[in-house]
């Protein structure tokens, strides 16, 4: 057979007048210019009509070539290249062209947890984990700053070969070996640099004198490789951090095969472009991975997800398109509300739970009273010493210390009260260490945020001295007895660990919240999973590092927890589709009904959790691996959420479409017969935000369980309503595996309230698919 022909749309080429400079380097930027679905599978005709259509508004294809930076041909058709103003409107106008926008930024959202979510790897042969083989045959794509591939969490020991379906490649760049570093766990690496050099403004000499050298698949800050392993870092025996004994460390999927693309850079300035991560989640879904894990931050404000700066929504589209599910991190602008960064109902966006493990830390004082903190005092303990209280908070002015020590502390421990801890504490915990000071107890609102608790606060990497955190009550007995001892001694540590009863899990301080702020019909996070002070690799460079292993927090860690499950999930259903995932994690979680113990959300105050906090509620891997009913969705549910926000249908098809070949009829008849309620949208979970008197939602589950089942309905009213369900008996068989059946929801109270929760559940006696209700009574619109 000769070469394949590539039948191309042909664009004038257009000359460029009194030798005006094409694509001068001072004005111009980076863009993406986005063509839709791709019109063929021929990837190499695909990238030349790219040429074509970048050339007809530059002057010529040589000069294409040298301004092109990506071509983006195996999910979607576009390309990014470098314009200017001029050019890329131009571009804008050509037919086929769908949106130009210009490159965005993103940025990263940063061993006891399995076993806390009943994953353990001894015992329990009917356990997720075992019942998926550990994740073997499963590729996880992981799209973040890249991988330190010396760990050892990253050994392929007792790994078959790379599966055979797998199209990606391992580059050997800088510190990046591929013969070396590549093996049966590390199966892809490849590295996207082009967006973060033009939007950084760094030059490649000057990237290369950093710490980051020549461009490579090596992670320098530690963030990628903490979440590859996380999701699928192969087991490592008796781990020890500072003297600590973790136990062994693994993975959500310790067989599950790692793909990594790296398009977030450290050094000089840390970011991630918009063109990058497109390029790499274009590549992942070439190279045949069957999930990818996203800890990216999203746009602040909210922007549609047919938004031409919307990228990571846009991708994810694609990705999920090809049947690949995309997981999200919410983002750590919590407690506050609405702060969840992505809402695309396509991606699986994951808040963050604490884990049940602590580090009580002794305070012994020298009347013999001890109030129990939190930290790490590692190996020998602060014997008895002076105490003393300072406010060291005054010291501290926009960050930084004041230059004078402090006197009266040399030699001593140091009390002192925080109220703006995060802004103020490391601050404060280098001027005590730089005056002299033994050790640090931070007094503090402990349910208020603990994003750092264990990372940051264990032992501050610019001081190396104790810092033990506790709350006010214990601080108050501190300060009182410094006041009536005119010698306040105390002694500190050493650090215990505790997991188990009688810690309780909540949903962390820091983690975003719902409701969604662009589709509050929508219920935003999805799932939570842990994400407070988890144990994981990280490069030797990084600043709390002990034998490999260092604890971060952020739904940048929750992120990963979930995407080793759904690796798992994949490895036990194949064939089920991202939807189908989505519900099985929603509709099966730990939450309020079904939790031994109250869940609490941290805030001030803490409270009771609520879907706004964790979705459906805390991940229950073993509950999702057999459902009994999932509510399914696909590309065409997701065409009728967009059209049913009443985004401009140019937009939406621009967004979607499914030709490159332009098409105004069919621009105008995308939405034609999709304009649907919000409210009937096949979701597991219902959101009434302005509820008046009566509202009836539609829902259809499929069965995934056993064929001659039969479901009723169990129904907790969110206060001041009613809830009805017609039918509320579902019977299945091997003929009707798919029932439809409506929900009314009625208003008992003339008022306007804020959200109440409730649930329905359809249970067959074994399987209790629960899905969270979120009311709102209202006498007037709310917008």
């Amino acid at each position: 057979m000769g070469n394949p022909v590539c039948f191309l749309m042909l664009f004038p080429l257009i000359v460029v007048a009194n030798g005006m400079a094409i694509g001068d380097v001072k004005e111009s930027q980076i863009y993406i210019v986005y063509l839709g679905d791709k019109p063929q599978h021929n990837h190499e005709c695909v990238a030349d009509s790219h040429d074509d259509i970048l050339a007809s508004a530059v002057g010529s294809k040589e000069e294409a070539r040298k301004l092109m930076v990506y071509n983006y041909k195996h999910s979607f058709s576009g390309f990014a290249a470098k314009l200017t103003k001029a050019q890329a409107k131009k571009l804008a106008e050509k037919p086929g062209v769908l949106r130009v926008l210009p490159d965005g930024r993103h940025r990263v959202q940063n061993t006891r947890s399995w076993t806390s979510l009943g994953l353990s790897n001894v015992g329990l042969p009917n356990n997720l984990l075992h019942q998926a083989h550990m994740g073997d045959g499963v590729i996880v794509g992981v799209v973040d700053s890249g991988i330190w591939p010396d760990s050892e969490a990253f050994n392929d020991e007792g790994l078959g070969p790379v599966p055979a379906r797998w199209k990606g490649v391992c580059k050997s760049d800088g510190l990046f070996n591929a013969s070396k570093h590549c093996n049966r766990k590390i199966i892809g690496a490849r590295w996207y640099i082009k967006g973060y050099l033009h939007e950084s403004g760094v030059k490649v000499a000057q990237f290369k004198e950093t710490v980051e050298g020549t461009p490579s698949p090596i992670d320098i800050g530690g963030h990628g490789t903490h979440v590859a392993s996380t999701v699928a870092g192969s087991f490592v025996n008796n781990v020890s951090y500072y003297g600590l004994s973790m136990g062994t460390f693994r993975g959500g999927a310790p067989r599950a095969r790692l793909a990594i693309y790296k398009a977030c850079w450290d050094a000089p300035k840390e970011l991630c472009s918009s063109s990058d991560i497109l390029a790499a989640m274009d590549d992942a879904v070439r190279d045949g991975v069957d999930v990818i894990s996203v800890s990216l931050g999203g746009s602040y404000p909210h922007l549609p997800e047919v938004s031409p700066d919307n990228a990571l929504a846009i991708g994810s589209f694609h990705a999920v398109a090809h049947g690949i599910p995309v997981i999200s991190a919410a983002g750590n602008a919590g407690p506050t509300t609405s702060t969840i960064e992505e809402v695309a109902p396509w991606m699986i966006s994951v808040a963050a739970s604490t884990v049940d493990r602590a580090f009580p830390t002794p305070i012994t004082l020298g009347n013999n009273k001890t109030v129990m903190g939190r930290g790490l005092v590692i190996g020998t303990r602060v014997g008895f010493t002076g105490l003393v209280q300072e406010e060291l908070p005054k010291r501290v002015h926009a960050g930084k210390p004041d230059q004078a020590p402090v006197s009266g502390i040399k030699g001593k421990v140091v009390l002192s009260f925080f109220k703006d801890y995060f802004a103020q504490y490391p601050s404060a915990a280098v001027q005590v260490a730089d005056s002299g000071g033994l050790a640090l107890i931070v007094v503090r609102p402990l349910d208020d945020n603990d994003m750092y608790v264990y990372s940051d606060s264990m032992q501050h990497p610019a001081t190396k001295i104790p810092i033990v955190e506790v709350d006010f009550e214990g601080g108050n007995e501190i300060l009182e007895y410094i006041e009536k001892s005119s010698k306040a001694t105390v002694m500190i540590g050493p650090s215990s660990v505790l997991v188990g009863k009688p810690l309780t899990p909540k949903i962390a301080g820091f983690s975003s919240r719902g409701p969604n702020p662009l589709a509050p019909e929508i219920l935003k996070p999805d799932i939570a999973a842990p994400g407070a002070s988890i144990l994981a690799a990280v490069p030797p460079s990084y600043q709390t590092n002990d034998n490999g292993f260092a604890f971060m927090s952020g739904t940048s860690m929750a992120a990963p927890h979930l995407g080793g499950i759904v690796a798992l999930l994949r490895a036990l259903h194949p064939h089920w589709s991202p939807a189908a995932i989505k519900s099985a994690l929603v509709t099966t979680a730990w939450n309020e009904d079904t939790h031994r113990t109250p869940i609490f959300a941290e805030g001030s105050p803490a409270k009771i959790a609520d879907p706004f906090d964790y979705g459906g509620g805390i991940v229950n891997p073993n509950g999702a691996a057999y459902p009994g009913l999932v509510y399914d969705m696909d590309k065409e549910d997701y065409m009728n959420y967009l059209c049913s926000q009443d985004y401009r249908t140019a937009d939406i098809y621009n967004a979607t479409k499914e030709t490159s070949a332009y098409n105004a009829t069919a621009e105008q008849l995308i939405c034609q017969n999709r304009y649907i309620s919000l409210l009937d949208l096949n979701f597991p979970s219902i959101i009434i935000p302005e509820l008046k008197t009566s509202i009836t939602v539609k829902r259809r589950v499929t069965n995934v369980g056993p064929s001659n089942s039969v479901y009723r309905a169990r129904i907790k009213f969110p206060v001041g309503t009613t809830v009805s369900v017609k039918p509320d008996v579902l019977v299945f068989n091997s003929n009707r595996r798919t029932i439809d059946f409506e929900v009314t929801v009625d208003a008992e109270q003339n008022m306007n309230t804020g959200f109440m929760f409730g649930s329905l559940t359809w249970t067959d006696g074994r399987h209790f698919v629960r899905s969270p209700i979120s009311v709102r009574t209202t006498l007037y619109s709310l917008h």
